[in-house]
């Protein structure tokens, strides 16, 4: 049993860890010139979390809003992130059309993010029905925190 732990924890841990090298930074950037969007959520990551290159956000956020353009519902969210960690009123507000794009593309993460804004947020106007959609969207994704969450509200009476 012990064994088996060890081993789901090692697959686990090398899932997250990607260790970049300058050989796919290079393959990304080629990649990411020919408009390849998973290329180029890979070289916005490096350029986002300072591997193999110094941290250069305004080139993360360029790359993954071009991922963006091209349907990647993962760097949709990432965009959004990015915007929504901004001191900028008008960035925060630009947020929320890459999350919504990122859910509606099928990202289940930001049609989470989506729900706990229209259900909690002291800058939106709380609409439960639109964060239980938000969260029903999540759970047809089988995200089960978009289940327990439109559950949640449920039982609330929403």
């Amino acid at each position: 049993m012990k064994k088996m732990i060890f081993t789901l924890s090692i697959i686990l841990l090398s899932t997250y860890i990607h260790a970049y090298t300058m050989e796919d930074f290079e393959f990304y950037t080629e990649a990411c010139k020919r408009d390849d969007a998973i290329s180029c959520s890979h070289l916005a990551i490096i350029y986002e979390e300072a591997k193999l290159v110094p941290q250069d956000m305004k080139k993360a956020q360029k790359l993954y809003t071009k991922a963006c353009g091209m349907d990647y519902a993962f760097a949709c969210h990432n965009v959004a992130i990015i915007y929504s960690n901004s001191d900028n009123k008008a960035l925060k507000k630009i947020s929320l059309k890459f999350y919504e794009k990122a859910c509606e593309d099928g990202y289940s993460e930001s049609c989470i993010y989506l729900g706990r804004l229209y259900r909690d947020s002291h800058t939106l106007d709380r609409d439960y029905k639109k964060a239980k959609l938000m969260f029903s969207l999540a759970c047809d994704a089988n995200n089960r925190l978009g289940c327990k969450e439109e559950r949640i509200l449920k039982e609330a009476g929403y």
